[in-house]
């Protein structure tokens, strides 16, 4: 069986491709830097989620402790628990396609700080729904996937911190989104609310991206989902 099509994804496939990643990285960055600690227009605050207590994070450990509202959460109040915090936000686009609006906004309320929540999860939503809309009308499954690949600490104080992450978004949709990557360079600000650290903003830049290796050519979304027949997910989630 030959791994690839005769011809390469149609330019229409590619471009709604683009449009749906665009949408769903928007997912992933949340808010852009500076955004996060601007009241909301009515002057009140958004209560976070985190009035629950927090799992115990045990000694040692830099999290997560546990999960809330389908996120993880409960991080070490220090500088690894700050890293490990950023990692799991950076990439929590990876579960948005897969909840309801309303499991979005309850996660968002668990990672963002009072301040944001309401604002970033009516921006996600949006934007995931958009994203959501179109690849319903894909005629197979769907691969959606967001992972860490590295990560750096930028600045950290006790109750503050930056740390950039180098991530990798893959999306493929057959008759949607032709097979694509795209490698993003996401910081995070966070802060330390309400015992677990919180989005307070985020900004991205492109890359740094390679290049596919010189024996590879584009894959049609079809054999794509093909070639990774009987593959499971690393994290164990169900391909749509």
């Amino acid at each position: 069986m030959s791994r690839h099509d005769s011809a390469p994804p149609s330019r229409r496939t590619a471009i709604i491709a683009t449009v749906i990643v665009v949408a769903l990285v928007a997912g992933v960055l949340l808010v852009r830097l500076g955004q996060g600690s601007r009241p909301s227009d009515d002057g009140n605050e958004t209560p976070s989620a985190a009035e629950a207590p927090r799992p115990t994070v045990p000694a040692g450990v830099a999290g997560p402790a546990g999960d809330a509202a389908g996120v993880p959460v409960g991080f070490s109040a220090d500088e690894p628990g700050a890293v490990a915090a950023a990692v799991a936000y950076a990439t929590a686009s990876q579960r948005w396609l897969y909840f309801t609006d309303e499991e979005i906004e309850a996660a968002i309320a668990e990672i963002a700080t009072p301040v944001a929540a309401s604002r970033l999860a009516e921006d996600v939503v949006a934007d995931v729904s958009m994203a959501r809309e179109q690849l319903a009308q894909s005629s197979g499954r769907i691969w959606w996937l967001v992972r860490p690949l590295a990560w750096r600490v930028d600045d950290y104080r006790d109750t503050e911190a930056r740390v950039s992450v180098w991530t990798v978004t893959i999306l493929s949709a057959a008759s949607v989104a032709a097979p694509q990557s795209e490698f993003l360079t996401v910081t995070l600000d966070l802060s330390w609310v309400d015992g677990d650290w919180r989005v307070d903003g985020v900004r991205d830049t492109p890359g740094p991206t390679p290049i596919t290796g010189p024996k590879d050519q584009p894959w049609d979304a079809e054999p794509f989902d093909s070639a990774l027949d009987g593959f499971t997910r690393m994290d164990g989630e169900p391909v749509s």
